[in-house]
């Protein structure tokens, strides 16, 4: 392993924007540990999820800001990261500033990692170094598979990638992939064959291991209820309907049990949803609450649900998982998630295919046995897990990723 490289990670999205998803906690993670090495750490970022008032003062204070977009410059934990203006085209994010520093800056850095590929920001940044010949990891995080690439701007997927991203891919020098099912899935649609890096996102345990005061249930009305978790982004991917209507069979003789439904929504999708909800009589028995919920709130919804339920159509990681088996509850997932292999390999969840499968396990859960069994299985387990996914053990083979394609 290489110490003292200059190591430029590029993402639409960075710390503090946890509404956006997954990609924020792993990418901050690892740059950190990164930057332990004696490794020189600059993230080229959007201002997404800045707050307004901070944006401003520190416009002020930076001279050149009017000049080239650049918002705030801060270190967090020994990463430089440089936020960047930005504006949006069908969720994506599109910063020309930050082009235009990159550009500057190409011959500053020793290795490029790019994270995720259908945003502007990344394409863009890839584009620019490939013709210029740079050394290039791409991170594509589950963005780059047949079935989801179909479900939504096809036409313009299409266009983007044979004119731009094609050529990105064959001008990289490595992939990092966080599971071999979105390696699979990639190899499949690209047809290539890349130098590849399979490392699990890495996750912090120790947020999950402090007991929160139960009475914060309060607030999403769950205070001494038996509930059921749906916790993440609310969004087609997740194919949450079909766990409405599966918790619609599971109460016909279990009425004591709630389902609740909370995380940062896509609107469209979430009027559906409320609409789902009503259509099936299930008004007092969903909760659907379409808030960014963090810190303590957030931890009192995993630590007194009774199962955390993942229906998504496909995830090439799912932090989410990972939050539920911390604060030891057992899991349902479906198996296009990509960490069924650790709930498979632990035994400390269920794994379905379709609707009818998600009534059964759901079903199944309710026996006290099997229930007792997958929380003794995680108790026992939990160190192991913990292991898998250390930040440290994991950017450390990122890092010897790095040096084996210089």
């Amino acid at each position: 392993m290489r110490n003292n490289l200059k190591i430029c990670i590029i993402t639409p999205a960075y710390w503090p924007a946890i509404s956006y998803g997954g990609p924020i906690k792993s990418v901050k993670l690892v740059a950190e540990e990164l930057v332990k090495f004696g490794n020189k750490v600059s993230v080229f970022t959007s201002a997404f999820g800045l707050n307004k008032t901070q944006t401003k003062q520190t416009e002020r204070r930076l001279s050149r800001n009017k000049n080239n977009g650049l918002i705030k410059i801060e270190v967090i934990n020994g990463v430089e990261v440089c936020y960047f203006k930005y504006f949006t085209f069908k969720r994506w994010f599109i910063s020309f500033s930050l082009l235009k520093e990159l550009w500057k800056q190409k011959n500053n850095f020793d290795i490029f990692h790019i994270n995720l590929v259908w945003d502007p920001i990344s394409w863009m940044s890839g584009f620019l170094l490939a013709l210029s010949g740079k050394k290039i990891i791409i991170s594509p995080r589950g963005t780059v598979e047949e079935e989801l690439i179909l479900k939504r701007s096809y036409l313009l997927k299409k266009i983007i990638y044979f004119l731009f991203i094609k050529f990105i891919f064959k001008k990289a020098s490595g992939f990092h992939f966080t599971s071999e099912i979105e390696k699979d899935k990639f190899f499949e649609y690209t047809k290539i064959s890349p130098k590849y890096l399979i490392a699990y996102n890495p996750f912090d345990f120790n947020e999950f291991q402090k007991e929160v005061d139960k009475t914060l249930l309060q607030k999403f009305n769950l205070e001494n209820k038996k509930y059921f978790l749906y916790f993440g982004r609310i969004g087609w991917k997740k194919r949450i309907e079909l766990l409405i209507e599966a918790f619609s069979e599971i109460i016909k003789n279990n009425r004591y049990f709630y389902l609740a439904i909370i995380g940062s929504a896509d609107k469209d999708y979430f009027e559906n949803l409320k609409r789902k909800i009503k259509t099936l009589n299930l008004e007092d028995k969903v909760i659907l609450n379409g808030e960014t919920i963090v810190g303590e709130e957030k931890l009192v919804l995993y630590q007194n649900a009774y199962c955390f339920v993942l229906p998504s159509i496909s995830e090439n990681f799912g932090y989410v998982v990972l939050e539920a088996l911390a604060s030891k509850i057992p899991v349902i997932v479906s198996n296009g998630v990509a960490l069924k292999n650790i709930v498979e390999k632990y035994n400390v969840g269920l794994v379905f295919e379709n609707k009818e499968e998600l009534v059964l396990k759901m079903k199944s859960l309710l026996d006290e046995n099997l229930y007792k069994k997958l929380k003794q299985n995680l108790e026992a387990s939990l160190n192991n897990i913990k292991e898998e996914f250390s930040p440290e053990n994991i950017a450390k083979n990122i890092s010897n990723f790095y040096s084996s394609v210089l």
